[in-house]
C-alpha cells in the first residue's frame, strides 16, 4: 500500500471518530458490498478496506443488540421442491439466519448481526492481524490480462496437488469408521483458501462461519430465493450485519424457475483452485457432523472434487481454449451471472487434466431445441463427449433424496440420455422400467434410522405423485446405507453397460439433480409432431466420472449377463447403499411431511 493510501486511511479514521458524539451525523455504512475481486486473490490486497470497515464498526460499540443463539440455523427458501416434492412446501419469507429451530437468549454485550456474528470482535481480530504486518508500499496492480512472472509456488505442475484428476468421496459421518470418506474441513482446507464461491440450497450460517472465517476468506454465497423483494431484503439485511468480505448472490429466478438447487464450491488459493460438487447442502447435518459429542452422524452425502493448478503463465485464459469440462463450467457460471471477476478467476487455472470428466448443468428457463444443451440434453452431450455412447445394453441405478411426478416417458428420457441418445418424436418407452432402479427409503427405513422421522424432512416424495397410475412403483428399491442407520441425501446415477462394439463401460453422475423433470427439464412432443421446448424449473449441476479403461479391462461379467457388476466402481466411487436393493414388497415409501 502506498503512503498516500495510508494517509487516506488515517484521515478517514479521524473523520469517523469526530462523528461519535454528533447527533446530526449520518449513520456510518458498516460494510462495503462491492463486487468481490477475484482477479487478485491474495490476502493482503484490501487491507485499506479492512481498516475503514473496522473503524466504522468500532463506532457502534455502545449499541445494544439482541443476540440469538441457535442450535440449527438453516437458510432456505424451499419453493416447491428440494427438488420436486415441493407442492407440499411453501416459500419462506424470512431473511437469512432468521430461520431457526431453537430457543433464543438475549445479551447486550456487543453488536451482533442477524447472521450471528460479533462484528466488533471480528474486526478487532482483523485489526490485530493487520497491525502485526509490516506495511510496505506495493507496486501498482498489473493489468488483468497481463500474466505475472511465474514462480515455483504458482507453477502449473500437477505433482503437488492432492486430487489433480478428480475424485469422488463419501461424506464423513461422526462415530462411524473412516473409509474413503472426507470431512468438510478436509474439503475446504480453509487455511489455504483466499476466496470461496459457494452455491447451496440450504445454509447453516453459524456453522459455515466456523468453517470459513469471513474475516480471513472473501466469500460469495449463491443462494435460493424466488421473489425479488425477498432477495432485496436479504441483501439489505446482509449489509446491515456488517459481515466483512461476504456477498450474497441470486441467479436469475424469473418465470418458471422455482429453485436454485445447484451445489458447488470454487475454493481459490495461491497455488490451486479446488472445484467441488457435493450432493450436500452447507449444513452441519449434511456433512455428517453433530452438535454434541455422543450422537452419531445421521445423514450421508457424496462429493466430487478436483484440484486445478494455476496456469504456468498466470494469465487469464480463453474459454474457447478450455476442455469441454471447463467450457461448460464457465458457461454455467455466466448463466448464473456470478460476475466477470469470478469468470476471470476461474480462467487463471489449468483445466488440461479434465478430459475424462464432464460437467453437466441444468439452467432454469425454457430452452428451445437449438439452445445450448442443458438438463437431460446436456447429459446426452456429456456422454457423447466422453465417448460413452453407441450403447447396446445399459443398466441404471439412481439414488435420490427427492422424487417427482415420474412416468415412463421421463424414465425413457433418462435412459436415452444415459445412452448418449437424444429424445425424439420416434422414441419408444417400452421395457424401460426393466433397466432402471431408483433407490429411495421406505417409511420403515426412515423410522428406524439414527435420526428418525425428524431427519427425514429433506427426503421428499408426495402421496399424490406416488399414487398416480403412471408412477413406476416397481422401479423403487429401499435405500439401505452400508453405514447402517444413516439416511441419504445423495444424488448418484450409476450406469453400467456394453457398447455396440462389445466394449464394457461404466460411469457415475454426482450432483444436485434428483429424479424429477424440475431438475432435468420437462419436454413433450407437441400435437404438431414437433418437439416442444425444454422447461427447466431448477438450477442444478453435477459431474460425470467414467470408470477408467484400465479398470474395465479386468471386469468379468456374470454368466447371466454381459453387463459389468456394481463392483466395477471400486476405486472410482464407493457405492454407499446395499446393492441390489430390496424391492418395496408392499411397504410404503417415506412421504414428505409438512410441519
Amino acid at each position: 500500500m502506498s503512503s498516500d493510501d495510508e494517509d487516506e486511511d488515517f484521515k478517514l479514521a479521524v473523520a469517523l471518530s469526530l462523528q461519535e458524539n454528533s447527533s446530526a451525523a449520518p449513520p456510518v455504512s458498516v460494510a462495503r458490498h462491492e463486487t468481490v475481486d477475484l482477479t487478485s486473490d491474495t490476502e493482503d490486497e484490501d487491507e485499506d478496506d479492512d481498516l475503514r470497515r473496522a473503524v466504522a464498526l468500532s463506532l457502534q460499540e455502545s449499541e445494544p443488540v439482541v443476540r440469538t443463539d441457535n442450535v440449527v440455523r438453516e437458510v432456505s427458501l424451499p419453493s416447491q421442491h428440494d427438488t420436486t416434492a415441493g407442492d407440499a412446501r411453501k416459500d419462506s419469507t424470512k431473511p437469512p439466519a432468521a430461520i431457526s429451530e431453537s430457543k433464543a437468549s438475549t445479551s447486550t454485550t456487543g453488536p451482533v448481526g442477524i447472521m450471528g456474528l460479533d462484528r466488533k470482535a471480528m474486526e478487532q481480530e482483523r485489526l490485530a492481524r493487520l497491525g502485526k504486518r509490516k506495511r510496505e508500499p506495493s507496486p501498482d496492480r498489473p493489468s488483468k490480462q497481463i500474466g505475472r512472472t511465474p514462480s515455483s509456488e504458482t507453477s502449473s505442475s500437477f505433482d503437488n496437488l492432492q486430487y489433480s484428476r478428480g475424485t469422488v468421496k463419501r461424506t464423513f459421518a461422526t462415530k462411524y469408521p473412516r473409509t474413503d470418506d472426507i470431512t468438510i474441513d478436509e474439503v475446504l482446507q480453509a487455511s489455504s483458501v483466499n476466496i470461496a464461491v459457494i452455491s447451496s440450497f440450504m445454509w447453516d450460517t453459524e456453522w459455515v462461519y466456523k468453517k470459513l472465517d469471513p474475516t480471513k476468506v472473501k466469500q460469495i454465497w449463491i443462494m435460493n430465493a424466488k421473489d425479488q423483494d425477498v432477495q432485496e431484503r436479504w441483501v439489505r439485511e446482509m449489509k446491515e450485519t456488517g459481515v466483512p468480505n461476504l456477498k450474497i448472490h441470486f441467479p436469475p429466478m424469473d418465470g418458471m424457475i422455482h429453485s436454485m438447487h445447484s451445489k458447488f464450491m470454487l475454493l481459490f488459493g495461491k497455488a490451486k483452485l479446488r472445484f467441488v460438487v457435493p450432493t450436500a447442502n452447507m449444513t452441519q447435518i449434511d456433512w455428517g457432523e453433530v452438535a454434541n459429542d455422543w450422537q452419531p452422524g445421521v445423514m450421508e452425502n457424496s462429493v466430487f472434487l478436483i484440484d486445478l493448478p494455476r496456469r504456468s503463465d498466470e494469465a487469464i485464459g480463453s474459454r474457447m481454449e478450455l476442455p469441454r469440462f471447463g467450457q461448460e463450467l464457465v458457461y454455467f457460471l455466466e448463466q448464473q451471472k456470478v460476475g466477470q471477476n469470478v469468470i476471470e478467476g476461474v480462467l487463471k487455472f489449468d483445466f488440461s487434466q479434465t478430459g475424462h470428466l464432464a460437467f453437466v448443468h441444468a439452467i432454469g428457463s425454457a430452452h428451445n431445441i437449438d439452445s445450448h444443451p442443458t438438463g437431460l440434453p446436456g447429459l446426452t452431450q456429456a456422454i457423447q463427449d466422453l465417448q460413452l455412447d453407441n450403447v447396446k445394453d445399459i443398466e441404471l441405478d439412481y439414488a435420490a433424496s427427492s422424487l417427482g411426478a415420474i412416468n415412463d416417458t421421463f424414465l425413457q428420457r433418462i435412459y436415452l440420455a444415459a445412452c448418449g441418445e437424444p429424445f425424439t418424436t420416434d422414441s419408444n418407452s417400452s421395457h424401460v422400467r426393466d433397466h432402471i432402479r431408483i433407490y429411495f427409503p421406505t417409511n420403515d427405513t426412515v423410522e428406524k434410522s439414527i435420526g428418525g422421522r425428524d431427519c427425514g424432512g429433506i427426503i421428499s416424495l408426495t402421496r399424490q405423485h406416488y399414487n398416480a397410475t403412471t408412477f413406476p412403483k416397481e422401479c423403487l428399491r429401499d435405500y439401505d446405507s452400508t453405514r447402517r442407520g444413516m439416511l441419504s441425501h445423495n444424488k448418484l446415477l450409476f450406469a453400467r453397460g456394453r457398447k455396440k462394439d462389445g466394449k464394457p463401460f461404466a460411469w457415475v453422475y454426482i450432483g444436485s439433480a434428483n429424479v424429477s423433470e424440475s431438475a432435468w427439464g420437462g419436454q413433450k412432443v407437441l400435437k404438431s409432431g414437433r418437439m416442444g421446448s425444454l422447461n427447466v424449473r431448477n438450477w442444478e449441476c453435477g459431474v460425470v466420472v467414467a470408470v477408467p479403461d484400465s479398470r474395465m479391462k479386468g471386469v468379468v461379467p456374470s454368466k447371466d449377463t454381459t453387463i459389468p457388476p456394481m463392483s466395477v466402481f471400486e476405486g472410482t466411487v464407493e457405492v454407499p447403499f446395499v446393492c441390489p436393493g430390496q424391492s418395496y414388497q408392499g411397504r410404503e415409501p417415506w412421504f414428505f411431511r409438512t410441519g
